[in-house]
């Protein structure tokens, strides 16, 4: 159990000092300054409710989950791919699509693509920047 909680110490001190949305071409981003990949989320409503600290992106109202690790957060939630979620999605997010946001088939496509290639590279900078604990065998992404 120590192992773990160093583990998650050590995700939550990166994720803090960091301060910064690592930008696809190697450049840091600020917080508050969006990514021009925000440009959709903002345009369809999402960043009403959703904030995406990757793209540097606040949310109107603190109201639903970050987006940055939506990707496999949808899995651990409700147990279906991010793809599978937003095609036939449940909760207050059926509501949602059905009533305010209207997502054509490319906007999810693209919503998709944008967040696993957030997921993609958050994941890769964790796997550099956090070494592995003696003993573990850390699975490679």
């Amino acid at each position: 159990m120590r192992r773990w909680g160093s583990i998650v110490t050590a995700v939550v001190a990166l994720v803090l000092s960091a301060g910064a949305a690592a930008h696809p071409r190697g450049a840091v981003r600020a917080l508050g300054t969006p990514d021009p990949r925000a440009t959709i989320f903002v345009q369809r409503g999402c960043t009403d409710c959703h904030g995406i600290w990757a793209l540097g992106v606040k949310p109107k109202s603190d109201v639903a989950p970050d987006l940055t690790f939506a990707y496999v957060d949808v899995v651990n939630r409700y147990g279906l791919s991010l793809d599978a979620f937003l095609f036939n999605p449940s909760g207050v997010m059926r509501l949602m699509l059905a009533s305010h946001l209207n997502l054509s088939a490319a906007d999810r496509d693209s919503i998709i693509h944008i967040l696993k290639d957030i997921y993609a590279q958050h994941r890769a900078q964790l796997n550099r920047e956090i070494p592995p604990i003696a003993g573990d065998s850390i699975p490679p992404n």
